[in-house]
């Protein structure tokens, strides 16, 4: 299963081992309409188009998207609970996903089986060659301060990846250096994840930059992106710095 796993991650990172991953699964769960995915097909297909490497999205929006995303692979974004968690992967492989991306809550009351039911849906990739990720927020969305600090990511991160995760997906500290605590503590991909819309693009750029500088091979963006006045223009700056080591100036 080695080898599918391998042939599977090749499609997600670029042939440089660095990826820009497009995060379009936020319909799934946000409580308003998303007008910057209301059509997720015609913006995959320019975000594609721009030069993302791979796509993240729910079930519903990787089947309108299936031929947009072109040659871009495609991390399926799923809940891993029970009951669905037994056809998770099943599910993933009929759909032609290439990974599997699941939220993970270390250290939040409010999800105490996050980290084990992600275990078990590692465990099932594990046995189908299937990649996964683990999006990582320690404490839950509703954790204060005290959960994002860099000891506490880079604990959440080194958490997810003893439990079975592939690539890790979780909070850029803030500056480089702080960063470094991040990946030294975690070895396996760390990908910074785009958060909220930046003041600006040379600040999204800055961050991007930043942390690729302390050693994450990537970026999973979404409203930086899909929710940008020119989603195109942008995707072609951040895949220029992350695959050509542009800098923010160029």
């Amino acid at each position: 299963m080695e080898a599918s796993k391998t042939r599977r991650l090749a499609r997600l990172f670029a042939p440089d081992g660095k990826c820009l991953v497009a995060a379009m699964d936020h319909a799934g769960f946000m409580d308003q309409p998303q007008p910057g995915l209301a059509c997720p097909a015609d913006v995959a297909r320019a975000i594609a188009r721009a030069g993302a490497d791979a796509f993240l999205l729910p079930f519903g929006s990787a089947c309108q998207c299936a031929q947009a995303l072109g040659r871009a692979g495609l991390w399926l974004s799923v809940d891993a609970q029970p009951p669905l968690l037994e056809r998770i992967v099943a599910l993933a492989l009929r759909l032609g996903a290439d990974g599997i991306k699941c939220m993970v809550y270390p250290w939040c009351e409010d999800a105490p089986n996050s980290l084990a039911d992600f275990a078990a849906l590692a465990a099932d990739c594990a046995q189908w060659g299937m990649p996964v990720m683990a999006e990582v927020i320690p404490g839950g969305f509703r954790a204060g301060t005290a959960a994002r600090t860099p000891e506490k990511i880079a604990a959440g991160a080194r958490v997810a990846m003893e439990a079975g995760a592939d690539v890790v997906k979780t909070f850029y500290t803030g500056d480089p250096e702080s960063f470094r605590t991040v990946t030294r503590n975690c070895p396996i991909p760390i990908l910074a994840l785009g958060g909220e819309r930046a003041a600006n693009d040379r600040e999204l750029l800055q961050n991007v930059r930043d942390a690729l500088d302390a050693g994450a091979v990537g970026v999973a963006i979404g409203r930086n992106i899909w929710g940008h006045a020119q989603p195109e223009q942008i995707t072609r700056a951040l895949a220029a710095v992350i695959h050509a080591n542009a800098s923010v100036d160029e």
